[in-house]
């Protein structure tokens, strides 16, 4: 394999919030808005929360409902904090000077104490397949949808490289459950696509040739496929 400088990749995998894979497209789930009413509100997190939970076996129902109980908590807590430092934080991170930084380390440290109480309220109930299983449904199952199409992009794979890939997604995950919408959530998943495309790229992949390969193993599998269907 030919070794090529820091590339950004196109197509299906660079464009990841719609999540291409295998010929299944999966949208960008749509979002209330950010300041609702509360009894609105209150409807949209708990059918979130409900959803969420039905993903989960193994619980009884006392857990069941303190599990639920904490799924609202934290998005109450992220929907406050988002509402009093979200714009604030934004501005922060455009800004390079010294003042700037320590503010926004201080913003991001809260937001850390956030997930890492819900983390461990969730942890006196649930396993840690289960806590995993709660954060794949607060991030839209980004993490393991991202990592397949990886693998089936690049065939070649060796275990070292997967178990980089699945480690730098699941430290994306951990923090995009923290974010306050679905962009936001995107956008920290996007930025550690960008540290995986780059590491693949040092490790000697031309990854726009291996997605014009993937590519084109994807229209033949789609038109064998027609083939198949016709000839029924």
């Amino acid at each position: 394999m030919k070794r090529r400088g820091r590339i950004s990749v196109g197509g299906c995998l660079a464009a990841m919030v719609s999540m291409c894979v295998a010929g299944r497209v999966f949208p960008t789930p749509t979002v209330a808005a950010e300041s609702p009413t509360t009894s609105d509100y209150e409807q949209v997190i708990a059918g979130r929360a409900d959803k969420i939970l039905a993903t989960i076996d193994g619980m009884t129902a006392d857990a069941r409902g303190r599990v639920r109980g904490v799924l609202l908590d934290f998005y109450r807590s992220l929907n406050a904090w988002h509402d009093a430092h979200g714009a604030r934080r934004k501005e922060l991170r455009s800004l390079a000077d010294d003042a700037s930084k320590a503010e926004l380390a201080t913003l991001d440290g809260q937001l850390a104490t956030i997930r890492d109480g819900f983390v461990e309220r969730l942890s006196a109930d649930l396993t840690a397949e289960q806590v995993a299983a709660v954060k794949d449904g607060l991030t839209y199952n980004v993490l393991h949808v991202t990592e397949r199409a990886y693998q089936e992009m690049i065939e070649t794979l060796n275990d070292e490289q997967k178990v980089q890939i699945h480690e730098w997604l699941v430290e994306a995950r951990d923090l995009a459950i923290g974010e306050g919408n679905s962009e936001a959530k995107h956008a920290v998943f996007g930025k550690f696509k960008g540290r995986i495309n780059n590491y693949l790229s040092q490790q000697g992949y031309d990854l726009k040739q291996e997605e014009r390969g993937w590519q084109s193993r994807r229209k033949a599998a789609a038109e064998i496929g027609t083939t198949t269907r016709e000839s029924k």
